[in-house]
């Protein structure tokens, strides 16, 4: 008897809880279709933006920290080396993940 009142209480409450819950989901997909989705390359070619620009900043300021100054032949070589050697280690990384 007591375990039909129980399943009663938990049928009710499964009830109330589903419909706002579907209702949340339905709002994040709507949500997600609007504002999301279409911005998502956008997003994307910002982010690779600022990384690349990242790296090169830390690209040139590990030449001057090897004492070679901007706009000068050793600078851009060394920029040369390094953008190579990042190149290297990433499709390791790339080919250790894939």
């Amino acid at each position: 008897m007591k375990s039909n009142k129980f399943w009663e209480i938990v049928s009710r409450t499964n009830d109330t809880v589903d419909t706002p819950l579907w209702t949340v989901l339905l709002a994040f997909a709507i949500y997600a279709i609007v504002f999301i989705i279409p911005n998502a390359s956008e997003n994307r070619a910002q982010r690779e933006k600022i990384r690349i620009e990242e790296v090169a900043e830390e690209n040139a300021l590990f030449c001057e920290k090897l004492d070679m100054k901007r706009r000068t032949d050793k600078h851009s070589q060394c920029l040369l080396d390094i953008g190579q050697f990042r190149l290297r280690v990433e499709n390791r990384i790339v080919d250790l993940v894939y």
